[in-house]
C-alpha cells in the first residue's frame, strides 16, 4: 500500500507540475505566498548558523523565493522528477536532487535550516521522515512546517472553508491544470490527515523541541521546532 501510495503522490504531482505555482495562488487567493513569508518570519527569528538550508518536498522550489537568508548551500529535494525541471529553471543558485523525506541523502548533523510545505501529509512514513529530519539537523538546527490539516470544529468560517476546499477546490484546480483527479486526491489528503496536536505529538517523540505552533487560516499551520 504504501510503495502505491508513492506512485500515486509522485503521478499526481508531475501531471500538474507546469501549472502548479498558478493554481496553488489563484486557489488561496494568493493567501499561500503570505503563509510562506510568515514561516520565514518565524524561521528568521530562531536561525543561528546559515551554512546548508534543505527544502524537502521542495516540488518547484517555491520556498526559496520566500527565504531570503544568505545560506552558503541551498538544496531542494523532491520525488517528482517534472517538478523539479521546472524548480531548476527558475532558481539557477539552488541544488536540485530527486529523493524521498523517509530517506534524506545526507549525512547526520548538517543542515541549519530544512522546511517542509504542504508536503507532509504526503510523506509515504511519516515517522521515519520526522526521524530523518531529525538526524540530518544539526544541534541547535531549525524545521519548519507549514500545512494543511482537516477542519477540527463546527464554526461558519471552518464550515465555509470545508465546503471550498472539499468540495469547490478540486473542480476549480482540475478547471486551472486540467486534471481534476489530481485536485480531488490533494483534497482528500487533507480532509484525512491527521489533526495539529497529533503532529506536535510526532514531532516531539522523533526528538524535537517545539518553538511555535501558529495558525494562519482555519485549517492552515505553521510548525517552527528545534534540535537540542
Amino acid at each position: 500500500m504504501k510503495s502505491l501510495k508513492r506512485f500515486k503522490v509522485i503521478k499526481t504531482f508531475d501531471s500538474i507540475a507546469d501549472r502548479y505555482i498558478l493554481a496553488n495562488h489563484v486557489l488561496s487567493f494568493w493567501q499561500d505566498v503570505c503563509w510562506r513569508k510568515s514561516m520565514f518570519n518565524l524561521i528568521s527569528e530562531n536561525l543561528k548558523e546559515k551554512d546548508l538550508f534543505i527544502d524537502v518536498a521542495t516540488g518547484t522550489g517555491e520556498n526559496f523565493k520566500y527565504c531570503h537568508s544568505d545560506f552558503r548551500l541551498k538544496i531542494g529535494l523532491d520525488p517528482a522528477r517534472k517538478m523539479l525541471e521546472i524548480a531548476k529553471r527558475r532558481f539557477e543558485d539552488v541544488q536540485f536532487i530527486e529523493g524521498l523525506a523517509e530517506t534524506l541523502p545526507f549525512k547526520e548533523e548538517t543542515a541549519d535550516l530544512i522546511t517542509v510545505s504542504f508536503g507532509v501529509r504526503n510523506f509515504e512514513d511519516r515517522s521515519k521522515a520526522f526521524i530523518e529530519l531529525h538526524r540530518v539537523l544539526k544541534r541547535g538546527g531549525t524545521l519548519g512546517i507549514l500545512e494543511f490539516f482537516p477542519m477540527e470544529n463546527g464554526s461558519f468560517i471552518n464550515k465555509a472553508a470545508a465546503i471550498y476546499i472539499y468540495d469547490i477546490l478540486p473542480y476549480l484546480g482540475g478547471a486551472i491544470t486540467g486534471n481534476f483527479s489530481a485536485y480531488k486526491y490533494l483534497s482528500k489528503s487533507i480532509k484525512n490527515f491527521i489533526l495539529p496536536d497529533i503532529m506536535k505529538i510526532e514531532l516531539q517523540k522523533s526528538g524535537f523541541d517545539l518553538v511555535t505552533v501558529k495558525r494562519l487560516f482555519p485549517n492552515v499551520y505553521i510548525f517552527i521546532a528545534k534540535k537540542s
